[in-house]
């Protein structure tokens, strides 16, 4: 069976997430570029459905398996546009963004401290194991 972009990539093989990622200029080419909110807009454009944006997550995510980063910001920059910067997804999906975009330990260690930061920030619940 082909993979497909409304599945989750994680458990693709990387011959499958290669074909994905290399289905992104068309996606990208052929779907809704900006979201607005708008009535007007929603009136003339293409209607919004919740699986393009699944597409675009999983499109991102296998863009980012396969070194793709050009079509992996792409697909954020238009999850970000519809979802909003303070969505915990679309922040999960900019740190792994920014971690694929990261050259070197200094840079991963500045994006543990953001990452930090922002559990702080959002004096989010974490529920830990106690060592064993």
């Amino acid at each position: 069976m082909a993979p497909s972009l409304l599945h989750p990539p994680s458990q693709l093989s990387p011959a499958d997430a290669l074909q994905l990622s290399q289905k992104a200029p068309s996606v990208l080419q052929n779907s809704l570029s900006t979201a607005s909110s708008s009535p007007l807009s929603a009136l003339l454009s293409a209607p919004e459905t919740a699986d393009l944006w699944i597409k675009y997550e999983n499109l991102l995510l296998s863009c980012l398996r396969t070194g793709d980063q050009r079509a992996a910001h792409q697909c954020l920059e238009r999850l970000v546009a519809r979802f909003g910067d303070d969505n915990e997804r679309i922040m999960a999906l900019k740190g792994l963004v920014k971690e694929t975009d990261a050259q070197n330990t200094e840079d991963l260690e500045k994006i543990l401290k953001e990452y930090d930061q922002i559990l702080k920030d959002n004096n989010t619940n974490i529920v830990c194991c106690p060592a064993l």
